[in-house]
């Protein structure tokens, strides 16, 4: 029971800290990344908001004390000139505090202190800047007064603006501060979750080289000894069940191939006669083939001597032909039978029933080993080209011969078809074509009013 628990328990442990070992890092990976967005935005809220901050506050502190010497220049000396800065400090005025409003629009405190400084710069003004322009303008002005009103008012604006730019400067600091301890996090949860990782992948390690490593190497030992020719060592795999069912087909093959040589020992004095059969059939064949080709060749010398019997001697040669035909194929053609088609036997097969449906006695010579080794899709083809160039030279009532030579040669099959010229000759040149289709070639000659097809493919 514990055997097969063990393979399937240390499957889901495995699976376990693989899983463990992804969400770990998808964790940290997200983790981190929203780690350092966060730092990236306190990063940017210093950089595009609170920097600036800083940096409009000083001027708007810079603008009142420029506009507070202008005044007093003027007050002092009665030239127009003087309040040049004062002028175009009120509108840099206005420009810096609502740029400030905008910056710091996110805190309340900060606006209010903003509007603080504001509103005692308005009372500055209306209770010492305006009445002293005025004042020294019509010379009615109390400057001693004037001047410890305006003093007093303008400690006001200047305390304002000091609280101002402390407390943007608390922000500022605030800010920064934020934006390292995200760094610092980030980069700590970071390293944490690497070296969790690494000690969940040295685990992993581990647990695959004892359970899975060991019984491997077991079993590649033992396959390796099969495959030097040790086929009488059984296989025996342990481990998971992954690698005892590769051991138990490994076992099974070895015990097949066993069973293989037996049979292939008991059949092998049977192939010997066979063969030796077959070599003795052969002998015999190229023999009585020869002296049937004589027979041939001296019944178509006959024909041509003696014309008036020129029919009688066409009958024996054609019955002589089929007989070197049906010779030829039971001797080249019985080995092979079960594997290759007989080409020979189809082509003679094909020649009688043309010549039962014509009426006409074509002339047939076939040459060479035409039912051994030969494609299938080869032998289709040779009878389909006989097939349609017979079937265009080959008329009912034709009085013109048709002679067929088929041969093998040098691994070539050639088909040379001779006979009168018909009337259309397309069908016939076409043939070449399915020849070069397959690495072959084909060609029609027309002399002396005949048609001669020359055919051949590579096999």
């Amino acid at each position: 029971m514990l055997s097969h628990a063990w393979p399937r328990t240390l499957r889901w442990r495995v699976y376990a800290l693989v899983g463990g070992l992804l969400l770990l890092v998808v964790v940290s990976a997200v983790v981190t990344t929203a780690s350092r967005l966060y730092a990236t935005s306190v990063g940017n809220h210093v950089r595009e908001s609170l920097r600036p901050a800083q940096q409009s506050a000083a001027v708007l502190s810079h603008d009142y004390v420029d506009m507070e010497t202008s005044v007093r220049g003027f007050m002092l000396t009665h030239d127009e000139q003087f309040l040049a800065p004062y002028e175009s400090g009120r509108a840099d005025v206005a420009r810096q505090e609502q740029r400030l409003r905008e910056l710091l629009s996110f805190d309340e405190r900060s606006l209010a202190l903003v509007d603080g400084v504001d509103a005692a710069a308005e009372t500055w003004q209306r209770e010492s800047i305006e009445p002293g322009i005025a004042g020294t303008r019509d010379g009615t002005l109390d400057v001693t007064a004037n001047a410890q009103v305006g003093r007093m008012s303008f400690d006001v604006v200047r305390a304002r603006l000091t609280d101002l730019q402390a407390h943007i400067d608390e922000l500022t600091a605030a800010g920064l501060q934020q934006s390292t301890a995200a760094q610092n996090s980030t980069n700590l949860i970071t390293i944490a979750c690497a070296a969790l990782a690494l000690v969940l992948g040295a685990i992993v390690v581990l647990l695959l080289r004892s359970s899975l490593d060991a019984p491997l190497r077991r079993l590649l030992g033992q396959v390796r000894r099969v495959s030097d020719g040790e086929l009488d060592r059984r296989v025996d795999a342990g481990g998971p069940a992954e690698i005892a069912e590769l051991g138990q087909a490994v076992e099974t093959m070895r015990v097949r191939i066993l069973d293989e040589i037996g049979r292939a020992t008991e059949t092998s004095e049977q192939l010997g006669r066979l063969e030796e059969a077959d070599r003795i059939a052969h002998e015999l064949g190229d023999t009585v083939l020869k002296r049937m080709f004589g027979i041939g060749l001296a019944l178509q010398s006959g024909s041509a001597r003696f014309p008036a019997a020129s029919a009688v001697f066409t009958r024996a040669i054609s019955d002589l032909d089929q007989a070197i035909n049906q010779l030829r194929s039971s001797l080249y053609g019985h080995a092979s039978a079960l594997s290759v088609p007989a080409l020979g036997l189809a082509v003679q097969t094909l020649v009688s029933e043309l010549e039962s449906e014509v009426g006409a006695v074509p002339e047939l010579v076939l040459t060479g080993d035409l039912d051994r080794g030969l494609p299938e899709p080869v032998v289709a083809e040779v009878l389909d080209v006989l097939t349609e160039a017979m079937g265009v030279l080959l008329t009912p009532g034709a009085t013109d011969p048709v002679a067929i030579g088929l041969t093998r040669d040098d691994g070539v099959i050639r088909l040379r078809v001779t006979g009168p010229e018909p009337a259309s000759v397309t069908s016939l040149e076409a043939l070449g074509e399915r020849a070069r289709l397959r690495h072959g070639d084909g060609e029609v000659n027309y002399v002396d009013g005949r048609a001669i097809l020359n055919w051949w493919v590579p096999v």
